[in-house]
């Protein structure tokens, strides 16, 4: 599957870039293929081990933002 997801702190102000590195951090360690662009970070992997990256990524943004929004799109 192939899943393009972004993840958004909110209530930390206009400045997010820190935020959002953390979440694309997490992608690019779990070395599974992947893609960063103005728009989403595409992930490709089998559906467990794709949806767990995404999961740690916003649990990376939301350690440090008091909410988090997500959007996320996949292709099965």
């Amino acid at each position: 599957m192939i899943v393009a997801f972004s993840v958004t702190p909110l209530g930390v102000g206009e400045e997010v870039g820190e935020y959002v590195a953390d979440a694309v951090r997490v992608v690019r360690e779990s070395g599974l293929p992947n893609r960063t662009d103005a728009m989403f970070t595409s992930i490709e992997g089998q559906w467990d081990e794709v949806m767990d990256v995404v999961k740690r990524a916003v649990a990376a943004v939301e350690a440090r933002a008091p909410r988090v929004s997500v959007v996320l799109k996949a292709d099965i």
